[in-house]
């Protein structure tokens, strides 16, 4: 149970951090998209209002065209006095006719002199239905309502009066109406400050969101680390008491086996015996030195240690069960100056590497040992191409007492993190079933100690 309570614990505050960094993620969205799906919506609004008024202006003035046709004395002044009517009662910045060949033909204006051209109303976009646009021909910018209008001819049909628009397009006239665009603006700034507004608010839930996920994650970290902390604290006083009370009796039979094995000559069956029970021996020796080392390490002695030559002692140590199982080695060792390193616990570290890396290429492969400076920080890789380890042991491997091998302690890597951790640095594997494994040491180049 132990085991499972800092796994069901990180599941826990990560499920927790989901819950809370999906719906602000979800929040963040739908508020921005509300906000542009209403961005317009003011805008289009006014717009609307505005160009029905100019639309029911340039009515009343196709309207007025259409009496002067029937009598064409006077025409151009009732036009024009109807116009200069309209400028006065309403809110309108000018009225204006412009013909085919893009002269006025009448032009009705709030204040003479307001920039207004033939030219600039002549080059929107052509329309015989209500348009509108916004133009500035001087410090104040105009909303603009126009459509091309044409004379209408009458004919007779069934005793019926149709109007037919089959006047060439050379007679066509541009109505326009220029109104106050002051409100249109407003509201188009207003939809752009919402937006920006929505969408600030909405990255600020994200944020947040990505965050509290972030410290979740960290919280988890921080509580998987205390479990193991407090399962070596246990381990460490009980390995305390048993190693004292295993090693004096673990002396004794050594002796003893020794003492009988010498009565023996070489190549005996009891003399094998005999060598057998002090290998034995050995072997406990060294479960309970690891157990120790794991659960109480000594204090480190560092001294400036020259790291190829520390990968070359720990290959040579191994050279021999490299060359029996056919294993290949491949150096690439930068330039380093000297390190601030405990050359024994590094010692013991690689060796602890070399032999996983054996035992994984039972049938040969290749050994790849690497070190190079990575801005402040030493990374010393070592890598093989053997079996891998399956993605479901990759969080277990560094618990004690874990192993999938049939003759391990489990305390191996064990040791090899809590030494990285003395030293002031970390220790990373990564694997791929099949195709190999990777472990990478992160070291301080300044020697800084936890």
């Amino acid at each position: 149970m132990q085991n499972q309570a800092p796994f069901s614990t990180s599941i826990f505050w990560r499920r927790r951090g989901l819950v809370l960094f999906v719906p602000a993620v979800l929040a963040a969205v739908i508020l921005i998209w509300l906000a542009v799906q209403g961005r317009a919506r003011e805008q289009r609004t006014i717009a609307r209002i505005l160009t029905t008024q100019g639309e029911t202006l340039i009515r009343s003035v196709e309207a007025a065209r259409r009496m002067g046709m029937r009598g064409q004395e006077g025409r151009q002044f009732r036009l024009r006095f109807l116009m200069d009517e309209m400028i006065r009662q309403g809110d309108l910045r000018f009225l204006g006719l412009v013909d085919a060949q893009g002269r006025f033909e009448a032009l009705s204006e709030a204040e003479p002199g307001s920039g207004v051209t033939a030219e600039a109303l002549t080059a929107l976009p052509a329309s015989f239905d209500p348009a509108w646009s916004i133009i500035r021909p001087g410090e104040e910018p105009l909303f603009v309502v126009y459509r091309y209008s044409r004379p209408p001819r009458r004919t007779m049909q069934g005793g019926m009066e149709h109007n037919t628009f089959l006047h060439p397009p050379e007679e066509r006239t541009l109505i326009a109406v220029g109104l106050d665009a002051s409100l249109y603006l407003r509201a188009e700034r207003k939809d752009v400050l919402t937006l920006a507004m929505a969408g600030g608010l909405g990255l600020a839930l994200a944020f947040a969101g990505a965050v509290t996920l972030f410290w979740r994650r960290k919280v988890a970290g921080l509580e998987r680390e205390v479990a193991r902390q407090e399962r070596l604290a246990a381990l460490g006083t009980l390995a305390a008491g048993v190693a004292h009370e295993i090693r004096n009796p673990l002396s004794s039979i050594k002796g003893f086996a020794t003492y009988f094995g010498a009565k023996f000559k070489a190549g005996t069956q009891d003399r094998e015996l005999a060598e057998v029970m002090i290998g034995e021996v050995d072997r406990l020796n060294r479960v309970v030195t690891e157990l120790l080392e794991l659960t109480h390490p000594s204090e480190l002695r560092l001294a400036p240690t020259v790291v190829s030559d520390l990968v070359q002692h720990a290959l040579k140590l191994v050279e021999g069960d490299c060359s029996s199982k056919g294993i290949a080695v491949q150096l690439r060792i930068a330039e380093l100056e000297a390190l601030p390193l405990d050359p024994d616990r590094m010692l013991q570290i690689l060796l602890n590497l070399f032999l996983n890396a054996i035992q994984a290429m039972p049938q040969g492969g290749t050994l790849t040992v690497s070190a190079q400076r990575v801005k402040d920080r030493l990374e010393l890789r070592v890598a093989d191409t053997g079996h891998g380890i399956p993605a479901q042991d990759l969080d277990r491997i560094f618990d004690p007492y874990f192993t999938t091998k049939n003759q391990g302690t489990g305390l191996g890597l064990a040791t090899v993190r809590t030494m990285m951790t003395a030293h002031g640095g970390q220790v990373r594997v990564t694997s791929e079933p099949g195709q190999g494994t990777q472990v990478i040491l992160d070291l301080p180049l300044k020697g800084e100690r936890r």
